[in-house]
C-alpha cells in the first residue's frame, strides 16, 4: 500500500470531520420585530358626552336701572357744604389779608379756618318737597318758597324750577328761574339767587 496516498486520504477525512463538528459560522439573519402602529400606541380620545356639548351659554347681565330723575333726587334735606366758590372765595380773601409777609401761609390758613367756622355756625340748610323750598339759617326758616318745575322732568342731572311767592322774606323772587345741577345722586349746586352781584355757585349735600 502506498504510504503517501494513505496520508492524503486521512487529511481529507479529518478536514471533513472538522467542518461537520464546527458547523457554518455565518449568523442567521434576524427578522425585525413589527413596528407598532399609531392605532396600537395612541389611546383613542374620550367620547364627548351629551352634557358637555349641550351646555347653555351664561345668561346676559341684567340691564342697569334707569337713572333717577333730578326732580325726585332734589326732594329731601340738604346742608350747604364749604366747598366750590364759597371755599375759593374764603381762600382768596385770606391770602389777600395775610399779605406777602405770610411766607409760610400759616396766617392765611388760620383765616380760612376762621371763615369756615363762621360758615358752619350759620348752619345753612334746605328742606325741599315736591313743590316747596325752605332755606334755613341757624335753625330757622329764612326763605319759604313755592316752586314749579319748568324744565325737563326726567333729566337725571339738570332741573330748572320757577320760584313762586316767598312766605318768609320781604324780597320776593317770584317768577325767577333757578337752575339746579346734580354732580352725583346726593349733591347738587345752584347759584345764590339772593346775591346782588357775582352770585356764588353753592354746593348742597343730602343729609
Amino acid at each position: 500500500m502506498n504510504t503517501r496516498r494513505l496520508s492524503f486520504g486521512l487529511l481529507v477525512t479529518f478536514a471533513a470531520a472538522m467542518l461537520a463538528a464546527c458547523g457554518d459560522s455565518t449568523p442567521e439573519a434576524q427578522t425585525p420585530a413589527a413596528s407598532a402602529t399609531p392605532a396600537d400606541t395612541d389611546a383613542a380620545p374620550p367620547a364627548t358626552t351629551a352634557t358637555e356639548t349641550a351646555t347653555p351659554p351664561p345668561p346676559p347681565p341684567a340691564p342697569a336701572p334707569a337713572p333717577t330723575p333730578a326732580k325726585q333726587k332734589v326732594v329731601g334735606s340738604f346742608v350747604q357744604d364749604f366747598s366750590g366758590d364759597v371755599a375759593d372765595a374764603a381762600q382768596a380773601d385770606a391770602t389777600k389779608k395775610a399779605g406777602k409777609a405770610d411766607k409760610d401761609g400759616k396766617k392765611a390758613a388760620a383765616l380760612v379756618d376762621k371763615a369756615k367756622a363762621a360758615f358752619t355756625a350759620l348752619n345753612s340748610s334746605l328742606v325741599i318737597t315736591a313743590d316747596t323750598l325752605t332755606w334755613n339759617l341757624k335753625g330757622k326758616p329764612a326763605h319759604a318758597i313755592s316752586y314749579t318745575v319748568s324744565g325737563s322732568a326726567d333729566d337725571p342731572t339738570n332741573l330748572t324750577v320757577k320760584l313762586g311767592k316767598d312766605a318768609t322774606a320781604k324780597k320776593d323772587l317770584k317768577g325767577q328761574e333757578l337752575a339746579i345741577t346734580f354732580t352725583d345722586d346726593s349733591t347738587f349746586t345752584f347759584k345764590d339767587p339772593f346775591a346782588k352781584t357775582n352770585p356764588k355757585n353753592l354746593v348742597w349735600k343730602k343729609q
